[in-house]
């Protein structure tokens, strides 16, 4: 099973979105990080089938998608961005439903709803109307319906907004239990919803893909790279528009700031352990004026 983006752009206009993406990916989990506007959303409705190119393809086992149709769209699982829901339908209606529409029989459909309500945490929930519930439990309730089905690629885009943190650890371990043999890809702008479960991590900025490496990779490139300073709160005030900073917090009167650069950033600055958030940081430079493009 293989997954595969051949030169894939997508222009709105004047707009080029995606600027031919070529990419391979097979059984595994994957994360796709970048900031707001990279064009991630816009790759994975391709990947879902949603939206087409504008110029280039998508494959799958070696095929169009576009050919293999109906029996494409039959093995991948997709959970949008943004999940809409009938105003009448309860969770368990919705999950019926979806069921439904994925073809599955009554019977199998019956026991896999029971088995990811509980998993997701609504099985007391099920006869509630989909829009009672909270914004946490509509994305646990549209991680269930993509889940469905014995699919063999799981796309989901954002699937964590609106979690609280102890939600998103379980979602990480449903969709770790769930990879086994099978292709997901796990788009977000949320570090450590991949840190922990994806193998390979693709890096995202203005409509290309600029780095693949896996997690360990990425911390090894931050290697003499991560910094320890303390510094008064006032001199922080103007130090902190010309570097860039992962993390600040209050220590015996002063401000321990943890810096990202390339050589000591201050005298005294000792090197710090690195992290995948550093390397999120350092390689798509997040100046203050440059954070949230």
């Amino acid at each position: 099973m293989e997954l595969q983006l051949e030169a894939v752009t997508k222009s709105y206009k004047s707009k080029q979105v995606l600027k031919g993406i070529s990419l391979t990916m097979g059984a595994g989990v994957y994360g796709l990080l970048g900031p707001n506007g990279a064009g991630k959303t816009t790759m994975i409705r391709i990947l879902a089938d949603v939206l087409r190119p504008s110029k280039g393809r998508v494959l799958y086992g070696g095929r169009d998608i576009h050919a293999v149709g109906d029996g494409y769209r039959a093995k991948i699982g997709y959970l949008p961005q943004d999940v809409s829901f009938y105003g009448d339908f309860t969770g368990r209606d919705y999950l019926e439903y979806s069921a439904a529409l994925k073809g599955m029989e009554k019977a199998r459909a019956k026991q896999r709803i029971e088995e990811l309500a509980h998993s997701v945490g609504l099985w007391d929930d099920l006869k509630r109307k989909c829009t009672a519930y909270s914004g946490g439990m509509q994305r646990r309730l549209g991680i269930a319906q993509a889940l469905l089905d014995d699919l063999e690629i799981l796309i989901l885009d954002e699937p964590t907004s609106g979690l609280d943190p102890y939600e998103r650890i379980r979602f990480r371990n449903i969709i770790s239990a769930y990879a086994q043999d099978r292709l997901v890809l796990l788009s977000t702008h949320i570090v450590s919803d991949v840190e922990q479960i994806a193998a390979q991590i693709m890096m995202m900025e203005y409509g290309t893909i600029q780095h693949i490496h896996t997690g360990g990779e990425y911390v090894q490139m931050m290697e003499g790279r991560v910094w320890l300073a303390e510094m008064p709160a006032g001199q922080l005030v103007e130090y902190q528009n010309r570097a860039v900073i992962s993390n600040v917090r209050a220590k015996d009167g002063c401000m321990e700031v943890r810096v990202i650069a390339d050589t000591q950033p201050v005298p005294d600055a000792v090197q710090a352990v690195p992290a995948l958030e550093d390397a999120y940081l350092y390689l798509f430079n997040y100046l203050p004026g440059k954070a949230g493009r």
